[in-house]
């Protein structure tokens, strides 16, 4: 199998760094001209792929389990084979040249093809690793997850929570889960709309009962508005579109996820805006009320991105597409969010493109 994935790599290496090139495999086969190709060694690939995404030659090294000093010498050869440098030395840091940076995305690609094709040849339990914003996973994917493994027990999904928006040029993960938002700018991207994101004010039925139903947007201003994030508009954007001038919206409380917000909600301590896909369980059980359910803004959308060579992972089709029916039932089941979907059908053909 090592001999078969070295000379797949090296065949993929050739396609991709060609693609300009007007001769087809046809045209090889039908030649009987042995082919020189000045290809640069398998190993020497390997250890710039891995130090150009570490940007660190240790921890490149300690990927690949060899030393640092073997990864200097491997780039070495590379540099020798491309007749320049690959990176860029300063005092403390890495950074890659103008070539450097054209031939990274070129790997990438060739690596996730490999390990795809691989994966789905031997057919045997797959791992799929995913990145994921800590109040998507915690709110709603988590509770969900069980009906995927249950679905697919070969499978064995790994979720890493984190803020940061997936790198894919310096982070091995399959897919990520990021909002529109919060996108990172880079190389081209696969992604797949999961679920818009509509915001509305949610508090407990007593804090509402107290406050004698909250007749008006307004009557928001004598209550504690709890947000999620330092950084969150979020009140801004709602407060805009409700038409509401008297609430401060930068006034209130702070959490750093939604689920603490929403739970400090849910005691009676104030306002948080909720999303409409992460509180139907509270929705349905009564610790949250929505006292003005009309009035929701559309924030954003929930993709599920990946780079291109990683899409036909047979693992993550399977996650893809239970992702995207799961929240299609959850849509379906409310007619709230129903009514959402159809008010916002052409700022959501936004998100499509």
């Amino acid at each position: 199998m090592n001999y078969i994935y070295k000379i797949a790599l090296i065949f993929l290496a050739f396609q991709t760094v060609n693609t300009h090139s007007d001769m087809s495999i046809s045209h090889i086969t039908a030649s009987n001209t042995p082919m020189q190709r000045q290809l640069p060694p398998l190993n020497a690939l390997k250890a710039f792929e891995a130090a150009a995404r570490h940007l660190n030659f240790t921890e490149a090294a300690e990927e690949l389990h060899v030393t640092q000093g073997a990864i200097s010498r491997q780039i070495k050869t590379l540099e020798e084979h491309f007749q320049g440098p690959l990176f860029q030395r300063h005092h403390r840091h890495l950074t890659l040249t103008d070539d450097g940076k054209k031939l990274l995305p070129v790997l990438n690609e060739i690596f996730d093809r490999i390990q795809a094709i691989s994966e789905e040849i031997r057919g045997r339990s797959e791992d799929l690793t995913i990145k994921v914003l800590p109040s998507f996973a915690i709110r709603w994917l988590i509770p969900r997850l069980p009906k995927f493994q249950e679905a697919f027990p070969e499978i064995n999904v790994r979720l890493t929570t984190a803020w940061h928006t997936v790198a894919f040029d310096r982070e091995h993960f399959d897919a990520g889960i990021v909002h529109s938002t919060k996108m990172r700018l880079g190389g081209p991207l696969h992604k797949t709309i999961i679920t818009p994101e509509w915001m509305t004010p949610a508090c407990s039925p007593n804090l509402l009962n107290r406050e004698t139903g909250l007749q008006n947007t307004n009557d928001l201003k004598s209550l504690t508005l709890l947000h999620c994030g330092h950084e969150s508009d979020e009140w801004i954007q709602w407060c805009k579109e409700a038409k509401t001038t008297e609430i401060n919206p930068r006034s209130g409380q702070v959490f750093d996820l939604m689920d603490t917000a929403l739970r400090a909600a849910a005691s009676g301590f104030g306002v948080a805006l909720a999303d409409l896909m992460m509180i139907s369980d509270e929705l349905e059980s009564g610790q949250l009320v929505t006292p003005f359910p009309d009035i929701a803004s559309l924030i954003g959308v929930y993709y599920l991105i990946c780079p291109p060579g990683k899409a036909n992972k047979p693992a993550l089709k399977h996650f893809r597409k239970w992702l995207t029916d799961e929240c299609r039932a959850t849509i379906d089941n409310s007619p709230d969010l129903q009514r959402l979907e159809a008010r916002d059908a052409d700022l959501l053909q936004h998100y499509v493109t």
